[in-house]
């Protein structure tokens, strides 16, 4: 039976940036690492909130990226 276990959790928010030449819209990425693996969704999403309320752009998408480890 495979175990697996989280090792690290990280934030991911996406921002809109309006629209480019091309018509389309323009998002960028910014990536938070080393969040507690055990930390709770609605933890992140305050975090992400918070960070969210100090930044120009609007806030598009806030996603939770999980490391683990499979071992047999």
């Amino acid at each position: 039976m495979a175990n697996v276990e989280k090792v690290a959790s990280n934030l991911q928010l996406t921002y809109s940036m309006g629209i480019g030449n091309d018509g389309k819209e323009v998002f960028k990425r910014k990536t938070f690492k080393n969040f507690r693996p055990e930390a709770l969704d609605a933890d992140i999403l305050a975090v992400a909130s918070g960070l969210a309320s100090v930044q120009e752009p609007e806030l598009s998408e806030v996603k939770r990226i999980d490391e683990s480890v499979i071992t047999a």
